[in-house]
């Protein structure tokens, strides 16, 4: 006579596809999750208006700049062209890409007292950053540049010049050298760490 085998029953199982479907438990995971990367995205951008690079940018050929030693002109140091604003394409990455992408959500772990609700969130990776900023004379990232640094620096005489793209600085034959340039931690560092505390 054949034994009849006994179902097993995973109460946790249970309990973890009874939320999953459960509209108003998504809700509210969702609902937290929005807020928490809001407020993550929020400060993130308060960062980058804030920073040094993005402020001297934005200032176009008019100004001088800390990050050369209060020599000189960043905007005309990384060779835009004059009126061109490079800061708006970066921000709006930002602003456009840092996003939940699966609002539906993923119950991912279950204990007797909580559970987990799992969110997917897009992260601009460097590469992306790097992809959507492009020096005009270089097949290079201006933010690569500021961030690990630039090589023809000690080249760069600031003088208003009709042959110049940014019309104030253009790229002598020799070293001129007065110009200090350190790397400078940027937008990469910013992403690195809000894809930390998005975990």
């Amino acid at each position: 006579m054949a034994r009849k085998g006994k179902a097993r029953i995973d109460i946790k199982q249970l309990l973890k596809k009874k939320l999953g479907n459960s509209r108003s438990f998504g809700n509210l995971a969702y609902g937290a999750a929005l807020k928490k990367t809001q407020k993550l995205k929020k400060e993130l951008m308060q960062d980058f208006d804030r920073h040094p690079v993005t402020n001297e940018l934005q200032k176009g050929e008019s100004g001088t700049s800390s990050l050369l030693g209060g020599r000189g002109n960043l905007f005309g140091f990384l060779g835009f062209n004059k009126g061109q604003n490079p800061i708006e394409i970066l921000r709006s990455q930002l602003e456009n890409s840092i996003k939940i992408t699966n609002p539906k959500g993923t119950v991912k772990k279950l204990t007797e007292t909580s559970f987990i609700w799992q969110f997917d969130i897009s992260v601009p990776s460097d590469s992306e950053v790097y992809a959507v900023t492009p020096l005009q004379w270089s097949t290079r990232s201006w933010v690569k540049g500021v961030e690990k640094g630039i090589t023809n620096y000690a080249n760069t005489l600031f003088k208003p010049s009709k042959n110049s793209r940014s019309g104030i600085a253009i790229q002598s034959q020799r070293k001129i050298g007065f110009i200090k340039f350190k790397p400078t931690p940027y937008v990469t560092d910013m992403l690195s760490k809000l894809r930390k505390e998005l975990k």
